[in-house]
């Protein structure tokens, strides 16, 4: 069970994920803007920071998640916003209930084909469904080459909790296999700052940590760490995950 200070650094993690999709959001709603949007679904939406964004305001929302802590958080934020805890494999509402669903680092973590089939479900004949963000951990750069192995221990990590770190390449194939159709799917952009804003790379370490906790000493971790820190202060470090979207329509 998370305290109350690991809740709160979960919710910072995730509100720093949500700021790297914003643009994906609004150039979702911009080419389905002919399509009438009343209801949105994001399952999987932990603290509530992407149903946060002021973007989905003219619409009723609803977030679903499996923790409850989450929840409590969430709906403690954003009053306005109704809240379910369930899980992704079995949503309980009925068919054709929403005009938009999505997921944000989600299918990274879950049975990717059970839960989506789940989401075309739910989603009304002519709306969409959306997964905004989904990293492919086997496209990773690591710059300089030292820090290659560091990639490779997190994508090791990210298997032995369960995870696909390969989820984002298999977008594309997972929403033409489930029915849906005018599929568009993409890759984030980037760029870097050098120096590289603190409270971004404090949060990376953190969410780092966690994942190498069981795999690495706490003394292996602090060598990894300042090797990374020392490459960014000397304006060598680059670090590229390529993170995909998806969106198509339900026949």
């Amino acid at each position: 069970m998370q305290n109350n200070a690991d809740l709160l650094f979960w919710h910072q993690r995730f509100l720093t994920q949500a700021k790297w999709s914003a643009q994906i959001r609004r150039h979702l709603l911009k080419e389905i803007g002919g399509y009438p949007i009343r209801q949105i679904l994001e399952v999987g939406c932990g603290t509530g920071a992407v149903l946060s964004d002021p973007i989905w305001e003219p619409y009723r929302r609803l977030g679903l998640d499996i923790y409850y802590p989450y929840l409590k958080h969430a709906q403690h934020n954003l009053p306005n916003i109704q809240f379910c805890q369930a899980d992704g494999y079995h949503l309980p509402f009925a068919a054709n209930s929403f005009d938009l669903c999505y997921t944000h680092y989600f299918f990274l973590w879950v049975e990717p084909e059970q839960a989506l089939r789940e989401l075309v479900r739910v989603t009304r004949s002519r709306g969409f469904i959306a997964a905004l963000a989904e990293p492919d951990y086997g496209g990773r750069i690591d710059y300089p080459p030292p820090l290659a192995t560091l990639g490779q221990l997190q994508i090791t990590a990210i298997q032995k909790a369960g995870g696909d770190p390969f989820i984002g390449r298999r977008l594309a194939s997972l929403f033409s296999k489930s029915g849906l159709i005018n599929l568009h799917v993409g890759v984030f952009g980037a760029y870097w700052i050098y120096p590289p804003d603190i409270e971004v790379t404090t949060s990376e370490w953190l969410a780092l940590r966690f994942d190498l906790q069981h795999m690495l000493s706490p003394e292996e971790i602090d060598l990894w760490q300042t090797i990374d820190l020392n490459a960014w202060e000397k304006g060598e470090r680059v670090l590229f995950v390529p993170t995909f979207f998806a969106y198509a329509q339900k026949p």
